[in-house]
């Protein structure tokens, strides 16, 4: 399985949670053909950076994934997330079975 979850930093969450509701999850619901939630972030006391809420896209590997991120919807959410780089952490995740 392969993930890409985005935080939005704690300190940036007013106005641009309302930004990201409108904008990200449209892209992420149509990009991962199924609803895409907010979550909030309840602690992460021992990280310097602070996060109010996240996010996850899903796909099986990483070639569904890249796919995923090809398509129409994706280019707009790469564009999105480069001009949102100082609001947002992306990080993605890999789930390597052990052979």
């Amino acid at each position: 399985m392969y993930k890409l979850l985005i935080f939005i930093h704690k300190s940036n969450e007013n106005n641009f949670l309302n930004f990201f509701r409108n904008s990200f999850l449209p892209l992420l619901t149509e990009i991962n053909g199924t609803e895409v939630k907010l979550a909030e972030v309840e602690s992460n006391l021992l990280l310097d950076q602070k996060y109010s809420h996240f996010c996850e896209l899903t796909a099986k590997d990483k070639n569904e994934m890249d796919n995923k991120l090809n398509s129409s919807a994706g280019r707009s959410l790469s564009k999105l997330l480069m001009e949102s780089h100082r609001n947002i952490t992306v990080i993605t995740v890999n789930y390597q079975s052990e052979e």
